[in-house]
């Protein structure tokens, strides 16, 4: 029997490169899609998703997890959340700041402030500079931004599926601080692990991450 497949939801930017480095590893042994967020908040950007067929695993990218959250969870074999904000009351208050600052501005100068800000972020997470370059160009509409900000603020998600799920946490990550403990408290239930690398395992640390996927794909094909 063929493994079940992955899917991939990336983070706020929405963009499927950033998996790139992951996908190239995890595709010698499965198939592995990963798919760009369509526009929106979580659930509309869920509902707009062109899903594959079948069941799958799913791995995501920080606000990919809040996206996650509205997918059927049948479909769902596990999910593994990267950097995902477990609760909405550990949201940092700057979130609120910046959504209310970015949808006053004009969109022209909300998107280069973004950019200016994401090649810092991209750098010092260790995304390879190619792939970074190429995520830039692309960049990101003001009007996505502020939608995806207030759609972490708002809240407006169903409750975790019921399916295995494991909380994995960059190990010098300065965007997702919350402990083992805090995770735990929203999440209960889940499995929470850490890794090599920052916000964007998945680019910068894709070995490691993937080994730590695949024993816990393994614990669940065993039970």
């Amino acid at each position: 029997m063929a493994p079940t497949p992955v899917l991939c939801l990336p983070g706020l930017l929405g963009d499927a490169r950033v998996f790139r480095p992951f996908v190239a590893l995890a595709a010698r042994s499965r198939e592995v899609i990963a798919l760009d967020l369509p526009s929106g908040a979580p659930a509309l950007a869920a509902r707009s998703l062109k899903l594959p067929p079948g069941r799958f695993h799913v791995v995501t990218g920080s606000y990919g997890g809040l996206v996650a959250r509205c997918l059927p969870p049948e479909r769902m074999a596990s999910l593994a959340c990267v950097a995902t904000l477990p609760g909405r009351s550990l949201c940092p208050r700057s979130v609120e700041l910046q959504s209310r600052l970015l949808a006053r501005l004009p969109a022209g100068l909300v998107e280069g402030i973004y950019a200016r800000r994401l090649e810092r972020v991209l750098a010092a997470d260790g995304v390879p500079a190619e792939l970074a370059e190429g995520m830039l160009i692309r960049g990101l509409s003001a009007e996505d931004l502020v939608a995806r900000l207030r759609g972490v603020l708002d809240w407006d998600l169903p409750a975790q599926p019921s399916v295995p799920t494991l909380w994995i946490l960059g190990a010098t990550d300065p965007s997702a601080r919350w402990t083992t403990e805090e995770v735990l408290r929203h999440q209960p239930g889940v499995q929470v692990t850490h890794v090599p690398g920052g916000h964007r395992p998945y680019a910068s640390h894709p070995g490691p991450l993937l080994t730590r996927l695949q024993g816990f794909w393994s614990e669940l094909a065993r039970a």
